[in-house]
């Protein structure tokens, strides 16, 4: 058990010491974007739809709690849905639940969504700097308030990349990745809806 608690804080530390960002919670951003793009395929030119759909995701990538509740609500048919740019967002949303979720998992899923909203400034700022540091390219998006992001991946440090380091966080995005087909490519307000409002939790117009 030692030896586990140790490895565990070992981990933390070299994931830690990774960033070049003041303030504690900006590793902990910028890993999971650097991972979530990586794994969606949104780099070298391909983008990833709207930023503010990232600070959303940031827990996702690191609470295998919150992607249990999605797996266990997640209907068959919704999970199922074809990839690709001819998929409606109609179709994305349809029958997305199998089960009702409790009291204690929508409180838990509405702390995930309460704490996206909070984080949003926060997120926009450590793009602006990852793309000084040439980490990420921006570019405007569909409407006025999107910006869309893509990974420079060979800018990036090898030790971002790191399998071993980083095999939860893999983990989780790859489930996610299952569950919420074209996840890079949906709007905001379908991506909220899928992962929040058809769950049963009070979302708002964002």
């Amino acid at each position: 058990m030692e030896r586990k608690d140790s490895e565990k804080e070992g981990n933390k530390e070299v994931k830690k010491s990774l960033m070049y960002f003041s303030g504690e919670d900006f590793y902990y951003f910028t890993y999971s974007i650097i991972l979530l793009l990586d794994l969606l395929d949104c780099e070298n030119g391909k983008f990833f739809k709207d930023y503010r759909k990232l600070p959303f995701l940031i827990d996702l990538v690191n609470d295998e709690n919150l992607i249990y509740i999605l797996e266990s609500s997640l209907s068959e048919t919704a999970s199922n849905e074809p990839e690709g740019e001819t998929a409606s967002d109609a179709a994305v949303l349809r029958l997305p639940i199998s089960r009702k979720l409790n009291k204690l998992d929508k409180e838990y899923m509405f702390r995930s969504y309460s704490t996206g909203i909070a984080r949003r400034s926060e997120i926009l700022k450590l793009l602006f700097t990852l793309e000084q540091k040439e980490f990420v390219v921006l570019q405007k998006g569909g409407s006025q308030s999107d910006i869309d992001v893509s990974l420079i991946k060979e800018k990036v440090p090898s030790e971002f990349f790191n399998k071993k380091l980083f095999a939860k966080e893999y983990k989780n995005i790859q489930k996610l990745r299952s569950l919420v087909k074209r996840i890079s490519s949906l709007t905001l307000n379908t991506m909220l809806t899928k992962l929040y409002t058809n769950q049963g939790v009070k979302t708002w117009a964002l």
